[in-house]
């Protein structure tokens, strides 16, 4: 089962904090755990849900089936089927005492029902048809997904179905499983890249729903209890909160809506828990900070304030992050890995959550350059945001940008991560064409207004890891 740790990037690794950025992830990948790379791929689908390809056009539908949305997106050509059930029982619910439960029940939904009743039952249900059978848990949503050929669909809702509806949480499934999710959390703990995500996000945004952990504490997963599961899957596992997308090749459809029916009529119809209220007053008050891990380089991450995924605003600014440090070609890349080599990794990125959005720039730097590399960085930022930019600059990311997400919903699992990623969150599905549009139509002026005021140096906020 994958983690979703960044809850900033809430999206963003720690889903825990981890799955590193979709267009850089071939050098990235190297380095961290393809847990975090799937994660923030899902993330980047999400929070740049905006890109496309003039002549793709979407062909989906919403369908209301036993009380719960349903998303069927059929893509006739392909040969695989996505089956994915989101739900919004993320960490943000959590407080300080139940604080890594959404994560901890993600994992127990696959030790047994009625129909598979172990954890070998489950997972051979699935295994025998070579489906693709995997879930994660993030800051605003937990996901549970099968991909596999078309003729298995049926026996992919059936499995999620029963895992869903007939979860029993044994407790001596509950008392094993809690040190594999402590181990996963060491895991992280051991991954600065990792690690280095979730200090940050318990620096910046506080000690709240939206600064802790994924994943919790130790303490925490040591306390869960079949009560406690039990209990938070009443409370956001309804049809009110949850989704249902199926992608990809769709061969019977009434079938998969009757099984629907059937499987789910019984979910509970509203959730017992509203989400917390963003803090406003959530900033640091010291403009940097760090961890003492003993790391072998340091990892550092400048933040500034950004949009959520309410605002327009967030189109100049993940293109003022693609002109920055978005690719290979982009500023950051060239300037301080290729011209000076002064790093392995360097990244920026814009992410947008509901009520939150952080422009973030990511780099693992030699320790004994260190401090020359802060400077040689902020000299890249007060250039660009003084405005040094150029319309070919422009013209490039936003070309950039098309192109990413055209290929980006290529496949079946793809195509319902970019539907639930807007759906889910923000209760609506916008046309590839007219997101792309809203990237065409942004001018010099627009990103050099964002690059004015994100990146000026009473706005950023660094931490690091050594």
């Amino acid at each position: 089962m994958v983690f979703a740790p960044l809850n900033v990037f809430k999206n963003v690794f720690l889903f825990v904090f981890f799955k590193v950025i979709l267009n850089v992830s071939y050098w990235i990948n190297t380095v961290c755990e393809a847990t975090f790379t799937q994660y923030v791929n899902a993330r980047i689908i999400i929070h740049f849900f905006n890109l496309s390809s003039v002549f793709y056009k979407m062909n989906y539908s919403i369908e209301k089936i036993a009380g719960i949305d349903c998303i069927f997106a059929p893509m006739q050509e392909g040969n695989s089927i996505t089956i994915e059930i989101m739900c919004k029982a993320w960490s943000i619910y959590e407080n300080q005492k139940n604080n890594g439960i959404s994560h901890f029940l993600e994992h127990l939904f696959f030790k047994g029902g009625k129909k598979y009743p172990t954890p070998k039952a489950v997972a051979e249900a699935v295994d025998k048809f070579w489906g693709k059978f995997n879930a994660y848990t993030g800051d605003e949503y937990a996901g549970y997904y099968v991909k596999c050929a078309p003729e298995f669909a049926h026996n992919a809702i059936d499995v999620l179905g029963d895992m869903m509806m007939n979860a029993t949480f044994p407790k001596e499934e509950l008392e094993r499983e809690k040190w594999v999710v402590i181990q996963e959390l060491k895991m992280y703990e051991d991954n600065p890249m990792a690690l280095v995500m979730q200090k940050w996000q318990e620096r910046y945004f506080g000690s709240n729903s939206y600064g802790r952990p994924t994943i919790g504490t130790i303490e925490n997963i040591q306390n869960f209890n079949q009560e406690m599961l039990f209990q938070h899957k009443a409370d956001l596992y309804t049809k009110d909160n949850l989704i249902i997308v199926i992608a990809g090749k769709i061969q019977d459809k009434q079938t998969i809506q009757d099984q629907i029916s059937s499987l789910f009529t019984s979910l509970p119809e509203k959730k017992r828990i509203e989400i917390p209220v963003f803090p406003d007053n959530h900033l640091p008050a010291e403009k940097s900070s760090f961890f003492d891990k003993k790391t072998e380089q340091n990892h550092l991450i400048i933040t500034a304030p950004g949009f959520d995924g309410h605002s327009d605003m967030r189109y100049a600014a993940n293109t003022l992050a693609t002109i920055l440090g978005g690719n290979m070609s982009s500023r950051l890349f060239q300037n301080i890995r290729e011209k000076q080599g002064l790093c392995y990794y360097i990244k920026a990125s814009h992410y947008s959550s509901q009520n939150h959005g952080e422009f973030v720039i990511r780099a693992g730097i030699d320790k004994d350059r260190f401090e020359f590399w802060i400077q040689k960085i902020k000299e890249e930022l007060a250039a660009i945001a003084t405005g040094n930019i150029t319309e070919e600059e422009l013209k490039n990311a936003i070309g950039y940008n098309e192109g990413q997400i055209q290929m980006g919903i290529e496949s079946s699992d793809e195509m319902a991560s970019f539907l639930w990623g807007q759906y889910l969150l923000y209760n609506q599905i916008e046309s590839l064409e007219s997101i792309l549009q809203k990237y065409k139509s942004l001018t010099l002026e627009d990103i050099k207004n964002i690059a004015q005021t994100i990146l000026k140096s009473d706005f950023l906020y660094t931490y690091h890891i050594q």
